[in-house]
């Protein structure tokens, strides 16, 4: 069985933000490949199917992003999920340039605390999927992190996300059978994927 979680926050008012890019991934993943109607459970909301043979789960938080680990948690107990071969969490990524994307098989939380509870609920030999969301206004330093994660994405900036999100659903299959290298999205490599 394999869990993919996005992260994000529940409320609508965070909908489109930079911070909730983990959210709107995985409910594209869950439109286009035809995933059961999302299900509440274990603080979060579960959307299943069977592809290639394989279990998938998608799970989305709803305990907010700053304790995104005690739902995960729950989650993972509950499957029994090999959190090291079969969790990968999208999230957000404030280091990296927009609509760039990084993967990770271990490490530190970066400064991300949705990730930082995570990594201390259940540790950090899980596959993270990265989304880059660094634009000019956080480079120059015009707003701070905290308040410019809150901050929705321009319009621009959405139309990039959709195409994004359009090949990250075409390449599905490839995430859920690891072959992280054959991405179109894929940009570097990171820990000898």
């Amino acid at each position: 069985m394999i869990l993919i979680v996005g992260l994000g926050n529940p409320d609508r008012t965070f909908f489109h933000t930079r911070h909730n890019i983990g959210f709107e991934i995985i409910d594209s993943i869950q439109q286009n490949h035809h995933f059961d109607k999302y299900v509440s459970k274990f603080e979060g909301l579960c959307s299943k199917k069977k592809i290639r043979g394989k279990n998938i789960i998608l799970f989305k938080p709803l305990t907010y992003m700053n304790l995104s680990g005690r739902a995960l948690k729950k989650i993972v107990d509950f499957y029994k999920i090999n959190i090291s071969e079969n969790l990968i969490v999208i999230h957000d990524d404030l280091d990296m340039d927009f609509c760039k994307m990084k993967i990770k098989t271990k490490g530190g939380h970066g400064g991300h605390n949705g990730i930082k509870n995570i990594i201390e609920m259940i540790g950090d030999e899980f596959i993270r999927i990265k989304f880059g969301i660094k634009n000019s206004s956080l480079k120059e330093h015009t707003i701070k992190p905290e308040k410019f994660v809150l901050e929705k994405f321009s319009e621009d900036e959405l139309k990039k996300i959709e195409d994004f999100k359009q090949i990250f659903s075409e390449d599905f299959k490839l995430i859920i059978e690891k072959k992280f290298s054959l991405l179109k999205k894929f940009k570097e490599k990171e820990d000898g994927i």
